[in-house]
C-alpha cells in the first residue's frame, strides 16, 4: 500500500483497460464507489478522488469545481468542464435514492449520463450503498468498486441484462489505497469537499441542498442535449469532409452552411 498519489492508473487491471478503451472511443466512463456494509468512514472519498485524479486528462487536473455533493453541480460540470475531465459526486445517495426513481433529480442524472456518452467525462459517484442508486441510472454505469474494508475494494464490471432486467456485476480485481499526503495538491480538494459536507450537515446556505427547481433542471438538460447535438453535427461534418473529394467550399454549399463555419469545424477537429 503506497503512501503516494499515483498520476496514472495501474497497468493490467480490467478497470484500466476499460477506461483506456473509453478514452480511445471518446466516450464517457461512469463509476460507482460504495461500501459493502453501508458504512461511512471507510475511505471512499479518498479512493474516489484518487481514481478521478488518475483519470482526469485536462491540464488543470482535479479542482474544487470538479467535485460536488449534489447532482445539480455535477450536471453543470457535464456542460462546462472541458473534455477529458474527471468529476466526483460524493455521498451521492443524498440526491439519487432508488426510492425516488421518478424524481426530477434522478431523471436529470439519467438523461445526462445517457447523453454524455460523447462528452468525454469520467464520473465517480461515491455513496454508502449501491442499492441506494436508482436502478435505471445504475444500468447506465460502467464499473463498480465495493469497499470491503477501510482502504480496500473489489472491482466489478457492470453490465445490464435486458432479459432479466437486472445489472450483472462480475468481480474483476482488488484495489488498495492509503491516505492522501498532506503536501499533495489533491489534499486541498479533499479538505474542500469535507467542508462542503459539514456545511451541508449544519444546514448552511450554499452548501449543496439537493432541492432544486425542476425548471432549472430541465433548462440545463435541454442545453446539454443541444450541445451534444452540435457536437455530433461537427463530428459528422468532419468525417464527411475527410472522406470525400469535395473542397470545403463545395461541401459547405451542398449542405447550406458557410465555408468559414465548415473551416472552423475542420480546424478544431484536426
Amino acid at each position: 500500500m503506497t503512501e503516494q498519489v499515483s498520476d496514472s492508473l495501474p497497468r493490467g487491471y480490467p478497470f484500466t483497460e476499460e477506461y483506456l478503451s473509453r478514452v480511445r472511443n471518446k466516450q464517457d466512463f461512469v463509476v460507482i464507489v460504495s461500501d459493502a456494509s453501508n458504512r461511512r468512514g471507510t475511505g471512499k472519498t479518498i479512493f474516489s478522488l484518487k481514481l478521478a485524479h488518475m483519470m482526469d486528462r485536462t491540464e488543470s487536473g482535479i479542482t474544487n469545481e470538479k467535485v460536488a455533493i449534489n447532482p445539480e453541480e455535477i450536471q453543470r460540470q457535464y456542460v462546462d468542464a472541458p473534455k477529458g475531465s474527471a468529476l466526483v459526486l460524493d455521498e451521492a445517495e443524498a440526491g439519487l435514492s432508488k426510492y425516488r426513481a421518478g424524481s426530477s433529480l434522478n431523471m436529470m442524472m439519467r438523461q445526462l449520463v445517457s447523453m454524455g456518452r460523447v462528452r468525454e467525462k469520467y464520473l465517480v459517484m461515491n455513496l454508502p450503498a449501491s442499492s441506494e442508486l436508482d436502478r435505471d441510472l445504475k444500468a447506465l454505469c460502467d464499473f463498480w468498486f465495493l469497499v470491503t474494508r477501510k482502504g480496500e475494494a473489489q472491482g466489478h464490471h457492470l453490465g445490464f441484462n435486458p432479459y432479466r432486467g437486472k445489472v450483472l456485476t462480475p468481480k474483476t480485481e482488488v484495489w488498495r489505497w492509503s491516505d492522501i499526503p498532506e503536501e499533495h495538491e489533491l489534499r486541498d480538494v479533499y479538505e474542500h469537499l469535507n467542508e462542503r459536507k459539514m456545511a451541508h450537515l449544519r444546514g448552511e446556505s450554499g452548501s449543496g441542498s439537493q432541492y432544486v427547481r425542476q425548471d432549472s433542471h430541465l433548462s440545463s438538460i435541454a442545453e446539454t442535449q443541444r450541445e451534444t447535438e452540435r457536437e455530433t453535427k461537427r463530428e459528422l461534418l468532419t468525417e464527411i469532409y475527410r472522406n470525400s473529394d469535395l473542397t470545403q467550399r463545395e461541401l459547405a454549399e451542398s449542405i447550406g452552411i458557410s465555408r468559414s463555419y465548415l473551416a472552423d469545424i475542420v480546424t478544431d477537429s484536426a
